[in-house]
């Protein structure tokens, strides 16, 4: 039987009921047997499970020899340019902390083969409670970009140690709560990450960054029939940038805030010089004139926060 990543997913989800099953990793030494609580060994024993899954399913299948880069299975064995499935596993407690590929590999490999592009990432969000008890919490579905985002210093997120760029890393695609960064919109956006990357990596900038997307635009072409349409990063990186937005909305906060203090002030300097100018003795006066210099000195400092708060502000307005 042949299925398709997503008619996987989907026999996985409804017939087999994965996210309702419980199961345990046991380990066997002589006369030893153990009940295996660590969450960390969860992540390998997933794609082998998946393995033993397809198996007495009767799915035909066919392991990836090449265990440094996507796909672990080939789901299409008479053409191992389609039917591309990736097993990616994560503790659902804790932010996705697999590797996807190494980037120097991953931007060769999508050059002159575009079809990785369509590697299909069968991902598990695990739980395992302290008596050894595993459960899926969740299962996604995802191409590349959309588990991929940028981060502060490079175009897409990476692993990078002593300045030098490892593995491609995920983003969290699976929350609304706001992150920093944004995960990739479309598989353009992604390309043009992967791009400008090129230029961050001195192996590849000096060997193939400058020409790096033409012969990408070419090959795909050739495979696809048409060409990407593939924008500059710097016309769309602060869309992914979350931290510059919230930054804006702390500013406009603290604007109106501000402001809403200014008015408060200027609405007592007004009722004090009317009080002076009611004043019937001088005691009342002088308390009244009083009273308006403080207001007056409060005012002034509420104008000064007026215009940090706005210099701040006009610092993170997009230019559209």
């Amino acid at each position: 039987m042949r299925l398709t990543a997503q008619e996987i997913y989907d026999k996985l989800i409804n017939d087999d009921h994965i996210l309702e099953i419980e199961g345990q990793i046991k380990f066997y030494l002589g006369d030893v047997n153990i009940i295996v609580k660590q969450k960390d060994v969860i992540g390998n024993i997933m794609q082998e499970w998946l393995q033993g899954w397809l198996d007495v399913r009767g799915i035909e299948y066919a392991p990836s020899e090449n265990t440094q880069m996507p796909p672990d299975f080939f789901l299409n064995p008479d053409d191992r340019t389609k039917g591309l499935l990736e097993v990616k596993a994560f503790n659902r407690n804790g932010s996705p902390g697999f590797d996807i590929a190494d980037f120097r590999m991953y931007a060769s490999e999508i050059q002159e083969k575009p079809y990785m592009l369509d590697v299909d990432y069968l991902i598990f969000g695990y739980d395992m409670s302290d008596d050894g008890i595993v459960t899926i919490k969740d299962v996604w579905l995802k191409k590349v970009w959309q588990i991929t985002r940028r981060m502060e210093n490079y175009p897409i997120n990476l692993q990078v140690k002593d300045g030098v760029i490892h593995k491609i890393r995920p983003g969290v695609w699976y929350s609304e709560r706001a992150t920093d960064y944004a995960i990739f919109e479309s598989l353009e956006d992604f390309i043009s990450a992967i791009e400008e990357t090129t230029f961050k990596e001195p192996k590849l900038r000096d060997s193939m960054a400058s020409t790096w997307l033409a012969v990408f635009q070419k090959n795909y072409k050739a495979r696809n029939g048409v060409e990407l349409n593939v924008p500059r990063w710097n016309d769309i990186k602060d869309k992914y940038d979350r931290v510059t937005d919230k930054k804006r909305e702390k500013a406009m906060e603290r604007l109106e805030i501000a402001t809403n203090q200014k008015q408060k002030i200027e609405a007592r300097v007004l009722r004090y010089q009317q009080e002076i100018i009611e004043a019937r003795t001088d005691k009342q006066k002088a308390k009244a004139e009083e009273s308006l210099k403080k207001a007056m000195d409060s005012l002034e400092t509420a104008l000064k926060k007026i215009a940090d708060a706005q210099a701040e502000y006009n610092l993170y307005i997009k230019i559209e």
